[in-house]
């Protein structure tokens, strides 16, 4: 689906983001991007989608060189930016026009989503709020077809009843030939539909898949942190922290938890999850 071999990028003089990057992205996962402000992630999504040239390495999606943007390839790649950017038509004008560039554009599913999402479609784009016009272009990508779905901050602007839409249509219609790439930092929105993770950090792209990281660690929660805890935090009285697993029965993860203790132990953790590469 998606192949990066020692990708670099930068931004003029700055410090690069990327250095000698090697990853490769399955089909068929949703995929939760996640970093600190500053540190690439909707700089990755415009490299995935051919808005940005790497400046070394080479980067493939789903067998094309983004940046060369072929025909073929964006009529199975859709990116929803943070900030849209919406012609002043009626949004049913907007999908009928849109629409045909995209050869799995299913319109039934799109009206389905439109109602879910409480979205008029016969109002002027340029009338919406901005959580209106976020959850219209939302429901045109997720009835794309497309094969690779690239969000930035999706669930910005979202009201509540919207969040839970997103999530549902995630868990109910994401097929074994799709993949999603969600870069956010609410990650609370949608931890329950993510089943890998994309840590940015230290100029690298690191990636974790949810269904083994419970062989590596386990949560506890409890009074005071225990002796051997990788990172620990108040919540509420209790202390939640993360421990190695070391036989602990598999248990679910806090994935907001794990970006904390990424973010302030980012050596031990990656020593506890990846001791090869340590």
């Amino acid at each position: 689906m998606i192949t990066l071999s020692q990708l670099g990028f930068g931004y003029g003089a700055q410090a690069p983001l990327f250095q000698n990057v090697s990853l490769t992205i399955p089909t068929g996962r949703c995929v939760a991007l996640l970093g600190a402000n500053g540190q690439g992630k909707s700089t990755l999504l415009k490299l995935l989608a051919g808005a940005l040239t790497p400046k070394s390495g080479n980067l493939r999606v789903l067998d094309e060189i983004p940046r060369q943007r072929s025909p073929q390839l964006y009529q199975q790649l859709f990116f929803v930016p943070d900030q849209l950017e919406l012609p002043p038509i009626s949004g049913q004008r907007y999908l009928d026009r849109f629409g045909l560039f995209y050869p799995g554009f299913d319109a039934e599913r799109c009206a389905q989503l439109l109602t879910r999402f409480e979205v008029d479609p016969s109002n002027t784009l340029t009338e919406l709020s901005l959580g209106q016009c976020k959850k219209f272009y939302l429901a045109f990508a997720l009835s794309s077809g497309c094969r690779l779905l690239l969000l930035d901050e999706p669930t910005n602007g979202l009201d509540i009843p919207a969040k839970a839409v997103l999530r549902d249509w995630i868990a109910r219609h994401l097929d074994d030939e799709q993949t999603v790439l969600i870069a956010t930092h609410q990650i609370k929105d949608i931890d329950a539909s993510v089943d890998a993770l994309l840590l940015l950090a230290h100029g690298g792209v690191h990636w974790f898949d949810l269904w083994e990281l419970p062989k590596s660690v386990a949560q506890s929660i409890g009074p005071q942190a225990p002796e051997h805890s990788l990172y620990h935090e108040s919540r509420a009285g209790l202390c939640h922290a993360l421990v190695p697993a070391r036989g602990t029965p598999p248990c679910e993860i806090d994935l907001e938890l794990l970006f904390n203790a990424f973010h302030h132990n980012f050596t031990g953790m990656m020593v506890e999850l990846e001791p090869e590469a340590a």
